[in-house]
């Protein structure tokens, strides 16, 4: 296996990130494909690095910290994974936080097991995060030491991955729930995965947010959830839980709010509830991205209404290729009338298709049609007929 680039002081150029498409479903090349649409961001993080791209790409981001991490291992659960990498030979060795390591490093003194690690990891090609993981290496008196130029953990495990890795032990130091989906990639492709855990997770410090979060679900106030790791998945779990909201968040997450996860470690708690998630193949944060910016626009409802081509999103309309916001009760009236388009609905037709039917009544539904008129201006696009109902112009 070549090595990536040398890293004396700092991360030297290396492993280049792939880029992604942006496909959308309008044909406009001034409307983004993801502009009229809301994506949740359930991440440890209250700014996590991935709101970016998806800001480029047009959606509007919610970004909800689903839980704390400390860089705080549990001692047992350190120690078990230290005298489990002491049984064998370690052949590579990724280094992603210079606290965490430095953590570990204390923890193994006071166990008498630092010289037999270090010992070890001389031994071991090293691989390290950024130029102050590297060194945290360094003051063992290490000194070959290879990084990429991303500087991230991230793109260690994809060098890894694009390489043969079946039979080879390899040692992550986990300073982030979100590594876990790539470390189990290496896994199915054979490798021998330590991983070292210097960090403990814990429920948010005000739950509030993820209460509104949950809400927001239930009620198709967003149109995807995007989670980052196994513990964000079940903390939004566990408070719809214990808010006794669970059977409705689930339902929401089956019909029109999209779960975007990780990867399948991220996505399990999900599925074992019987949502079919979208799944990322590997567990890279722009393989989430590039899944949200294919999946939404795949999600839209387009039809043709007489001369008009109108193409509905999460929270706003394209008609002929004009951008239109739509407030979110008139806009799940016109895509119920636009799933049917000809059809005469009820208000009771139209109630029973919304995500909140049982608490909006007949002149809630006369005012989303009326704002839905302002909105739709010039554009005839919805009929009244007398003592039945709406319809969309055929």
């Amino acid at each position: 296996m070549a090595p990536p680039p040398a890293d004396p002081r700092r991360p030297a150029a290396g492993i280049a990130v792939g880029g992604s498409g942006r496909p959308g479903g309008s044909n406009s090349p001034a409307i983004a494909p993801l502009t009229g649409y809301t994506v949740a961001l359930a991440t440890e993080q209250r700014r996590p690095a991935i709101a970016a791209p998806l800001e480029e790409a047009g959606a509007k981001v919610v970004a909800v910290q689903a839980l704390r991490i400390v860089a705080q291992p549990d001692e047992d659960e350190l120690r078990a994974a230290t005298e489990q990498c002491l049984a064998a030979p370690i052949e590579e060795l990724i280094v992603t936080s210079p606290f965490g390591f430095r953590s570990w490093l204390a923890a193994a003194q006071r166990w008498h097991l630092a010289d037999r690690l270090t010992a070890a990891f001389g031994r071991a090609r090293l691989l390290a995060r950024d130029g102050a993981s590297a060194d945290s290496l360094r003051e063992l008196g290490l000194r070959e030491i290879w990084s990429t130029a991303a500087a991230s953990t991230e793109e260690l495990l994809r060098y890894l991955l694009a390489h043969p890795v079946a039979g080879r032990r390899i040692v992550v130091q986990v300073d982030t729930p979100s590594l876990r989906d790539v470390c189990r990639a290496l896994r199915r492709q054979g490798a021998d995965v330590v991983e070292v855990s210097t960090y403990r997770a814990f429920p948010p410090n005000h739950a509030e947010q993820l209460r509104r979060l949950v809400d927001q679900v239930i009620r198709w106030q967003i149109d995807a959830i995007a989670l980052t790791s196994p513990e964000a998945t079940g903390s939004l779990l566990e408070q719809a839980e214990r808010d006794r909201r669970l059977p409705e968040l689930l339902n929401a997450l089956c019909e029109e709010v999209s779960a975007v996860c990780l990867g399948p470690v991220t996505a399990a708690a999900l599925v074992a509830q019987g949502v079919r998630p979208l799944v990322g193949p590997v567990g890279y944060t722009d393989d989430l991205v590039a899944t949200l910016i294919t999946a939404l626009p795949a999600n839209a409802v387009r039809v043709s209404l007489g001369s008009h081509q109108v193409e509905i999103r999460g929270q706003a309309v394209i008609v002929d290729d004009r951008l239109i916001p739509v407030q979110p009760v008139p806009i799940a009236v016109l895509r119920t009338l636009a799933r049917s388009p000809g059809r005469v609905m009820s208000c009771a037709d139209i109630r029973r298709n919304m995500p909140t039917g049982a608490s909006v009544d007949d002149h809630a539904i006369e005012m989303a049609i009326s704002r839905l008129r302002r909105a739709l201006d010039g554009t005839q696009l919805i009929h009244t007929v007398i003592r039945r109902g709406y319809r969309l112009a055929s």
